[in-house]
């Protein structure tokens, strides 16, 4: 992921997610073998098309939950499980200090907690 912070990383993840099609491919994706599908099976799937299929699969991918894989003209999708883990830590970690006072005055871009906002 690119984005630097809690906060941040949060943020990304959030709207990437923040979509029906979305959440469906991460049932599909995490019920299937790793690249064991491609862009036609997933919008077959769905029931839409290929090309909204490529932009959902190319906003999943961007912050690093969905990971490709080309074997000659096809490129086949997997649910990052690393990522996966990644955001369910940060979002329980999110809730867990939800109650705790901001010690930067909600200062993210000069915070130094905040990679961990703790």
């Amino acid at each position: 992921m690119i984005e630097k912070g809690l906060v941040d990383r949060m943020c990304a993840y959030n709207k990437a997610i923040s979509d029906s099609n979305r959440m469906k491919m991460i049932k599909i994706l995490g019920s299937h073998p790793a690249n064991s599908l491609n862009v036609s099976d997933i919008a077959a799937i769905l029931g839409i098309s290929q090309p909204a299929t490529t932009k959902h699969l190319k906003i999943m991918e961007s912050v690093g939950l969905f990971t490709r894989k080309r074997e000659g003209a096809s490129v086949y999708y997997a649910l990052s499980q690393n990522a996966l883990d990644e955001y369910r830590a940060l979002l329980d970690h999110a809730f867990e200090h939800a109650y705790s006072p901001c010690i930067n005055d909600y200062d993210c871009a000069t915070c130094p907690c905040a990679d961990t906002c703790s």
